[in-house]
């Protein structure tokens, strides 16, 4: 990125293409002061047009005193999460970079507001976007912030192409959960699902609905309940199952956190896992294999796509033009929570991915 080329469209070519004065840039810029609807819709669109950035931005790369860096992601409290954030650390420190994390809690007008407030002062932007599309975020971003995708944007939309992308096989990773409790000999299986707006959401539902096609059975759609990939989600999902006439005999969680959740409400109604219920998470965090008994779940690793992530942000940086895309693998990684049903016997399920499988006991 050449400093002098930003340099050269200032904030009062911005006032003059939107036809505003320069502290209705302001304002829209820092978000100081009420700017209508349509006024900012100008500005931002004049901005985007002229690439502009402030020049902070421009001062403090000629200067190299604050090479700074972004990632959003929607909650830092989520182990996940913060597996993630650490990675990235561990890369952005040996190139001197720091990096602001910032937590939305799956809120679009937080993903915008972070997005408007690092505009001009960072670098680079790492993002998994929730809400957010990407004709918002490259709004803001422009052409000379090199953006790196962690995950997917909504169902129909696809990264730009200059971006980077790196993701797992969320569909993929959940049609193997479902697959293996079929082939256990499951047929109740419930689905503690996660926000089925978001991408993730959207393609872990897939794949627990394409299992039971490859395996041309149908989807009980009374065991789908919403979980919000949290601990309480998860046990009062759990709750509602457990309260069915029939209650399910497997249940696969849309993530460990959820999974926690209808573990401990399962046992605590007297059920023993997995003699009476299976149970299955997704992600493999650390605490996954802790709790009793051990949980099956898919492994993504988060470490590897904080790293992987990093690495080419910081490649960008450094001059890469050419776009990447890059998938994370997983693995189904069997421990102690789930087994064949009391009265079921193992059916033969031919899962249309190959996957890795680790027992683990």
């Amino acid at each position: 990125m050449e400093c002098s080329k930003l340099n050269k469209v200032t904030i009062r070519d911005v006032a003059r293409r939107a036809d505003v004065s320069v502290a209705t840039v302001s304002h829209v810029i820092n978000d100081t002061h009420y700017v209508s609807p349509k006024l900012r819709k100008q500005v931002l669109d004049a901005i985007e047009a002229l690439n502009y950035r402030p020049n902070r931005l421009a001062q403090a790369l000629n200067n190299r005193t604050i090479p700074l860096l972004a990632l959003i992601v929607p909650d830092i409290s989520n182990p996940y999460w913060s597996h993630v954030a650490r990675a990235i650390q561990d890369i952005t420190d040996r190139h001197d970079y720091s990096v602001i994390v910032c937590s939305t809690d799956g809120l679009l007008e937080r993903e915008v507001r972070f997005l408007r407030s690092l505009m001009g002062w960072i670098s680079g932007l790492i993002l998994h976007p929730y809400h957010v599309t990407h004709e918002q975020v490259s709004r803001f971003m422009g052409k000379s912030i090199p953006v790196v995708i962690i995950g997917d944007f909504v169902a129909v939309e696809e990264p730009p192409s200059h971006w980077d992308w790196v993701g797992g096989n969320n569909q993929g990773g959940a049609q193997a959960a479902v697959e293996h409790l079929l082939a256990l000999g499951h047929r109740r299986i419930a689905f503690i699902q996660g926000p089925v707006d978001t991408p993730t959401g959207i393609k872990r539902l897939a794949g627990f609905r394409r299992a039971f096609e490859v395996a041309g059975l149908p989807v009980c759609e009374e065991l789908l309940v919403y979980g919000d990939y949290t601990q309480e989600g998860g046990r009062q999902a759990m709750s509602t199952l457990l309260n069915l006439p029939e209650p399910p005999t497997a249940v696969f969680c849309a993530n460990d956190y959820s999974a926690f959740g209808a573990l401990e409400t399962a046992q605590r109604h007297g059920y023993q896992i997995p003699q009476d219920l299976s149970i299955v998470g997704f992600d493999d965090i650390d605490e996954a294999a802790l709790v009793t008994p051990p949980l099956t779940t898919i492994r993504q690793s988060p470490r590897e796509l904080g790293a992987i992530s990093a690495t080419k942000l910081i490649e960008r940086l450094q001059g890469r033009t050419d776009p990447v895309r890059i998938p994370i693998d997983f693995s189904l990684v069997i421990r102690e929570s789930t087994a064949r049903p009391r009265s079921g016997e193992p059916a033969t399920v031919r899962p249309i991915f190959e996957k890795k499988e680790e027992r683990i006991r």
